[in-house]
């Protein structure tokens, strides 16, 4: 009787994996061909850091280092020149294989400097290629990425300036 069961169960088992197979190859295939057709990133996928630039296409960022206080797993390097309103960041690096992509720096940043990029592929060959320097963070021709403000769906502050230069042009 044990016999019996055990070719029985056997069968069903075969029929059931068969069926599987069967299912799976009829239905369509959702493989995408990677370098010809690339997917839709999500609007709030955490890519790269991105250090954004104003109108006139300077770097928001006053050094005050703030970002790199935050940064758990200090990614962030942060060398800064003059004093007060003229101080501007020297250096500034990020180690993207320390880097968590937690957002906490985007989410300290006063200026709304920071911002992270829907920008996702930065495969190097070696670890080296994975710190970024303040040209390939702050390069002009890379997506500026969504502030903190952005991505919690906040209105972004308009500087008394430009609320005045609006209404003037109305």
């Amino acid at each position: 009787m044990s016999l019996i069961r055990d070719i029985v169960t056997s069968i069903v088992s075969l029929g059931k994996g068969l069926w599987v197979t069967l299912v799976n190859g009829v239905r369509p295939k959702t493989t995408i061909r990677y370098p010809w057709q690339r997917r839709e990133v999500a609007p709030r996928y955490r890519g790269l850091l991105v250090l954004r630039r104003d109108q006139d296409g300077q770097l928001k960022c006053t050094a005050c280092g703030a970002c790199e206080r935050v940064c758990p797993v200090r990614a962030i390097s942060l060398e800064a020149e003059g004093k007060g309103k003229e101080r501007r960041p020297l250096a500034y690096s990020v180690d993207y294989g320390r880097c968590m992509f937690c957002r906490l720096c985007v989410e300290e940043c006063p200026f709304e400097a920071l911002a992270m990029s829907s920008e996702h592929e930065y495969a190097t060959y070696g670890r080296e290629g994975l710190v970024k320097g303040i040209e390939e963070v702050g390069a002009a021709g890379r997506p500026q990425g969504m502030t903190a403000k952005e991505l919690r769906g906040e209105q972004a502050e308009v500087a008394p300036a430009a609320a005045s230069a609006q209404e003037g042009a109305e």
